[in-house]
């Protein structure tokens, strides 16, 4: 399932939390779990969800100073990437 999740997130072809849901057929609440635990272990990092305002100083943030403060968008870490590769 972690696997999954990191895909879709990679592949960048779902837009919100429920469509998340939807295509892995769990509930929101679980795609926010699985998305906490992964960040937490480094797999993920979330763009918006600590951003109160857009920000210049997120060098590493795909967003840059385009911070979309309102809505929830992860990215994969490098170790997510390493993790994805090692999956296929």
């Amino acid at each position: 399932m972690f696997y999954q999740f990191l895909e879709i997130v990679q592949n960048g072809q779902v837009q919100s939390v429920l469509e998340v849901a939807q295509k892995m057929s769990i509930s929101p609440d679980m795609v926010l779990q699985i998305a906490k635990d992964l960040s937490k272990r480094g797999y993920l990092q979330e763009i918006g969800g600590d951003c109160d305002m857009p920000q210049n100083t997120c060098s590493d943030c795909p967003a840059g100073s385009a911070c979309p403060s309102t809505t929830r968008h992860w990215f994969l870490t490098e170790k997510g990437r390493t993790a994805i590769m090692l999956s296929q």
